[in-house]
């Protein structure tokens, strides 16, 4: 799995940052990490999706200027971010936000309300994870556009199921949605515990 994952699911999937997350949604920390270990493959690749657009890099990078990672140190204070986070997923995923949410529940097995909370409370973690590495590595727009392709396309080669929800958020067709998420619902299917092979090699399950 490509990097960024490995490293966002290192930070906020494990340990005392899972019990915060877990205890916000109301969880268990197993689901938590669950919900987590699917959802931000989404996150992932909406941006970078975005960032292939035109001006679409750039208006990230500015955003960015926003986002300085501090987060990473203070998850606590995730509750009072959840405006930012409705707001940074009304950039990514538009409209789409119940259909992605409706996606990563059948992913991971957590409950689609939940789901509903946690999208928003990690929409800041990433978007300040992608800001401490602009400054740390002093990213420019192509720099960061091939970065976030890179690792959506990480994404779609290591599990199956995910690349159908990225080809999703790549269609404008509803009736070719539809069918998109279907098709992930069937490769998800009979999953009930929503590992499948990203979470095995990533939690050990």
């Amino acid at each position: 799995m490509a990097n960024m994952f490995e490293t966002l699911l290192g930070q906020v999937g494990t340990g005392d940052e899972l019990g915060q997350i877990a205890s916000l949604l109301g969880s268990d920390g197993s689901m938590a990490q669950k919900g987590i270990a699917a959802a931000l493959p989404a996150l992932l690749g909406g941006l970078a999706k975005n960032a292939g657009a035109e001006g679409g890099a750039a208006s990230l990078l500015g955003a960015l200027d926003s986002h300085d990672g501090s987060i990473l140190n203070n998850l606590g204070g995730l509750a009072g971010a959840l405006g930012d986070g409705e707001k940074i997923l009304g950039h990514v995923f538009g409209n789409r936000t119940p259909q992605v949410a409706q996606a990563v529940s059948q992913k991971s097995g957590l409950d689609l309300s939940l789901v509903m909370k946690l999208l928003p409370l990690l929409a800041p973690i990433v978007m300040g994870y992608l800001g401490k590495q602009k400054r740390e590595a002093n990213l420019d727009e192509g720099a960061l556009r091939t970065a976030l392709g890179d690792e959506r396309r990480g994404i779609a080669e290591a599990e199956p199921g995910l690349g159908d929800l990225l080809g999703f958020l790549d269609s404008d067709d509803e009736e070719e949605q539809g069918g998109l998420l279907g098709q992930l619902g069937n490769v998800l299917g009979g999953d009930s515990s929503g590992l499948g092979s990203i979470l095995g090699k990533v939690l050990g399950g």
